[in-house]
């Protein structure tokens, strides 16, 4: 069936007047997760009265979604489909926040013609992780930022420099502006001033445009939470056109579960951009927007909780032959697994308050219960060596440290990682007749532990002996995790207690013993 592609006369009479709001925010990148997060954000607070304002949309890369925007005047539907407070949510919306796309290539004058008004507030960002760097070339160019009709600079950062520049020659006495980077890394802000500031320092003039950079513009470090799901599968977008009545090629599906935190401080920033006022979808909620003069809680309980939790079931749940995380939370004994990593051994390693920290750890499982996701531990599995040192290991140290006694669950974490990290040769591992690729650059880290350890063919059983040498001398590796673990009394033997049972039981009877252990110590 042929349906009407979406366009303005589908916006609902009785929600905001889109035309009369202002450009407010500039958005570098059209993916999925910022229509479903700072789009979706930005509307929810104009639906609430805020006057947050509109959005113009750059596309930077010759693949992005611009011309699909803006033939559907700005409009996309926003599918929230998922587990809230433990019962199936389904909600549907227009989102209205976007006035039009501009693509980088061919329309930079019009670009950098929105970064220089007046009504500007706020540029944000998602270029990846990949393109949050600056291009080498552009740090010995004699001008490394555009001269006017010029095409766009390479970069990203230098994208950023040359509208900066723009605004400070154009309009120097114009609003302040947030710089708002939702790029997952590290100190996003910050480091996204430092290197807008080392191609400043190359301009002729230099000095005035780094005091008006220091003065007007504000670089805030963000954390964005939301798990999109793709582009729907032909059947549900057939369900889901079906009941909206208009065909979409920007149909956005997302879990209900949302958060931005913006770090700053919390009265100017929300002058600036009003968007931390409208409700939580659910009562007692947290808010889906939050300024705050330090994010690092956030970003922390994140890490260990939702990060963490994935990692540390990955590698059980792969060797175990579970494909999906929702699967896993059902599984008869993955499941209750989760319950404990999260509610007995992370939680009481944050230094968090209790309520807030439960409180994420039951949206954790809501998440992880997730009918209409279907989020693969193989990829989960990628890049597993780091991400357990970054991710379990602190919650390890921290509940050992509190506790005085090893958590049980963790080091079986641990253990099912050294197990199923063991690289049989060329990056694939084998586990009680199946053989599967790991896809870990850090794998070597491991291996020489294996090697070390003595030969053996895991199809045959690795004897208790080789078991014991890999825990004791992989415990110890600082380079492995970020500093020895064999300081910890007991964990050595926890994790060769582990590595055995894995070996001998398999992964059901390591899990059954761990309940076991658990109902015992309840």
């Amino acid at each position: 069936m042929t349906r009407p592609a979406l366009d303005a006369s589908r916006w609902p009479a009785d929600a905001y007047d889109r035309r009369a709001l202002p450009e407010r925010v500039l958005q570098f990148g059209t993916g999925m997760l910022l229509r479903a997060l700072p789009l979706a954000m930005i509307d929810a607070a104009n639906r609430a009265g805020a006057r947050a304002g509109r959005v113009v949309v750059v596309q930077s890369t010759p693949r992005g979604a611009a011309a699909t925007l803006n033939a559907q005047d700005g409009l996309f539907t926003l599918v929230e489909r998922g587990v809230e407070q433990g019962a199936p949510v389904e909600r549907v919306r227009l989102v209205g926040s976007v006035s039009r796309a501009l693509v980088a290539t061919d329309e930079w004058d019009a670009v950098r013609d929105v970064a220089a008004d007046p009504a500007l507030r706020a540029i944000v960002s998602n270029v990846t992780e990949a393109g949050f760097r600056l291009d080498p070339d552009e740090l010995t160019m004699d001008a490394p930022l555009a001269a006017p009709g010029d095409r766009a600079p390479r970069s990203f950062p230098a994208k950023l420099a040359d509208l900066l520049y723009t605004r400070f020659r154009r309009a120097p006495e114009a609003p302040p502006l947030l710089v708002i980077p939702t790029e997952l890394v590290d100190d996003n802000g910050p480091r996204l001033r430092a290197m807008v500031e080392r191609l400043a320092a190359r301009v002729a003039d230099a000095g005035p445009f780094r005091d008006w950079l220091a003065r007007s513009v504000g670089f805030h470090s963000s954390l964005v939470d939301r798990i999109t799901t793709g582009a729907p599968a032909a059947a549900a977008r057939e369900e889901l056109e079906s009941r909206l009545g208009y065909r979409d090629e920007l149909l956005t599906v997302a879990e209900p579960y949302a958060f931005w935190a913006v770090e700053g401080e919390p009265a100017a920033l929300h002058a600036a951009l009003p968007i931390d006022v409208a409700r939580p979808p659910a009562e007692g909620a947290e808010r889906q927007v939050v300024f705050a003069s330090d994010i690092e809680r956030f970003r922390t309980r994140k890490i260990r909780l939702l990060n963490g939790a994935h990692t540390a079931l990955a590698p059980l749940a792969c060797l175990a032959g579970i494909r999906t995380v929702r699967e896993a939370a059902r599984h008869p004994q993955l499941g209750p697994c989760l319950h404990r990593v999260l509610y007995d051994e992370i939680v009481p390693a944050l230094e968090l308050g209790v309520a807030e920290a439960t409180a994420f750890a039951a949206s954790v499982e809501d998440r992880f219960g997730n009918p209409w996701l279907d989020h693969e531990w193989t990829v989960i599995a990628t890049n597993q060596t780091v991400k357990m040192r970054l991710r379990v290991i602190p919650s390890l140290l921290a509940y050992a440290a509190k506790q005085g006694e090893v958590p049980n669950a963790l080091a079986l974490a641990v253990a099912a990682y050294l197990r199923y990290a063991r690289d049989g040769g060329d990056g694939v591992g084998s586990w009680r007749g199946r053989s599967y690729t790991l896809n870990d650059p850090d794998l070597a880290l491991l291996t020489r532990h294996w090697r070390a350890a003595g030969p053996g063919d895991p199809s045959e059983g690795i004897a208790t002996e080789t078991l014991e040498r890999v825990a004791a001398s992989a415990s110890a590796d600082a380079a492995l995790w970020g500093e020895s673990l064999a300081r910890i009394p007991g964990l050595v033997a926890a994790l060769t207690r582990w590595l055995v049972t894995l070996e001998r039981e398999g992964v059901d009877g390591a899990l059954e013993t761990l309940l076991v252990a658990t109902a015992r110590s309840r």
